[in-house]
């Protein structure tokens, strides 16, 4: 659901990074992010049969490529005050005739690609958690406890669940391979939300 302005509001100390400074670290990924980024490719849409499978496997293999390890994180179960949002997206998406089909069409849809993403990760012995509830909340523990050296998420939620260092707006072309960084203790917003 994310944060209303956040980004925006760490703007001024997001700090873009080359991929190759990162070498050598462990970063947990919502892995919704990456299907969700990957269904929105125009030039993917009609033209590749499962976009979010092929984003995956090259993303992934470019940051190994990189000496950047992964652990993906998968989405558990919504919690019941998210209901609402989820509803109403499900709405926008799918049309308010049919509801309570659309959302639970939308919703199954979306659990069944990712355990194609899943599958895939396993085939590749790719290490991956099941979170409880939230992917970001799950990525903002491990790192806030030292199992991961950051996270990789465009959901501002993981600052709230305690993560200390949140990579986003990942961009690869041939000439230069960068993701922006914010790190919990370059912001005093930060220190009035208590660390885990």
């Amino acid at each position: 659901m994310g944060v209303t302005n956040l980004w925006q509001i760490l703007e001024p100390v997001r700090q873009p990074v080359s991929l190759s400074s990162l070498k050598g670290k462990t970063l947990a990924v919502d892995l919704s992010l990456w299907v969700c980024e990957a269904q929105t490719v125009k030039k993917m849409i009609g033209v590749v049969t499962k976009p979010h499978l092929r984003n995956l496997f090259f993303r992934y293999s470019f940051f190994t490529s990189m000496g950047i390890k992964l652990v993906f994180v998968m989405e558990g179960e919504a919690p019941k005050l998210k209901a609402d949002t989820m509803s109403k997206r499900n709405e926008m998406r799918y049309g308010a005739s049919n509801k309570h089909g659309a959302a639970r069409t939308g919703r199954s849809l979306f659990k069944s690609i990712l355990k194609e993403c899943l599958q895939l990760l396993e085939c590749l012995g790719v290490p991956w958690v099941q979170a409880a509830g939230e992917a970001e909340a799950m990525c903002a523990y491990l790192n806030a406890k030292g199992h991961v050296d950051g996270c990789i998420t465009n959901d501002g939620d993981v600052f709230l669940y305690g993560a200390q260092t949140v990579y986003r707006n990942f961009a690869m072309n041939s000439k230069v391979t960068y993701i922006s960084r914010i790190r919990r203790r370059s912001c005093r917003l930060f220190r009035v939300i208590p660390k885990m």
